[in-house]
């Protein structure tokens, strides 16, 4: 993989790559950056894996609603909350996520923040010879399967703006962990997980995970030169 820390300064983006922690302590760090955001001004971009199975919650969402609690309890994987809106997803090591953390602007464009993310997720994509489009508010898919979901939320002066990548992932753990979801987007038309999901792996790409890596940082640089990314996160605070 690309070595941990700071490896892009580009105008006002910093992207960071981060060495594996829980899921937990990743959150807690999107959370510290958003902070730090409201107060510096920074726009950074991280990108990290979890190291083990771990359910998350939605902000607003009731855990006994979207989780099979008794089936993570007997698996070991633990239940944590994002502060971040949008449905509970499984964390695992397949899943590579990146983080998006500036100062909140004083009106917030949300479908155009969620822009900003399926854009790069899809020029991630592109880059790896898969073809994928946005879907619902904050989706994106390829042909008609879910790759990727992405949560925003507007808190301590900051605005963060995350989401997965589904590199590889264990679709029976995901059956036992997650109930269908009481909300769904049209496109999903009732589909159990398996049947909705899909992942790299499963698209046949070979990119190992250093490859996905350089994609998104390939990405997200072309984007930000290109004043995709700066014309909605530097908006006036």
């Amino acid at each position: 993989m690309v070595s941990p820390g700071t490896i892009e300064s580009d105008r006002e983006l910093k992207i960071q790559i981060s060495p594996l922690r829980s899921v937990a302590e990743n959150l807690k760090i999107d959370e510290a950056m958003t902070r730090t955001a409201a107060a510096d001004g920074g726009v950074v971009l991280r990108l990290w894996w979890g190291d083990g199975p771990t359910v998350v919650v939605g902000r607003s969402e009731d855990p006994e609603r979207v989780a099979d609690l008794e089936a993570c309890r007997q698996l070991g994987v633990d239940i944590i909350r994002r502060p971040s809106g949008g449905g509970t997803v499984l964390q695992t090591p397949g899943v590579l996520n990146y983080s998006l953390t500036a100062p909140a602007p004083v009106l917030l464009d949300i479908r155009a923040l969620f822009s900003v993310g399926t854009r790069l997720l899809i020029a991630t994509l592109a880059r790896l010879g898969v073809v994928a489009d946005a879907r619902a508010v904050s989706d994106v898919a390829v042909a008609d399967r879910k790759i990727s979901g992405n949560a925003m939320a507007k808190r301590w002066g900051g605005v963060l703006l995350h989401g997965t990548l589904l590199y590889d992932l264990d679709m029976d753990l995901v059956e036992r962990c997650l109930r269908h979801p009481p909300r769904e987007p049209d496109y999903r038309r009732g589909r159990g997980h398996r049947e909705f999901l899909t992942t790299l792996r499963a698209e046949g790409v070979r990119a190992t995970p250093a490859d996905l890596e350089a994609s998104m940082v390939a990405a997200a640089r072309c984007l930000w030169s290109e004043g995709t990314m700066a014309s909605v996160l530097s908006a006036p605070r």
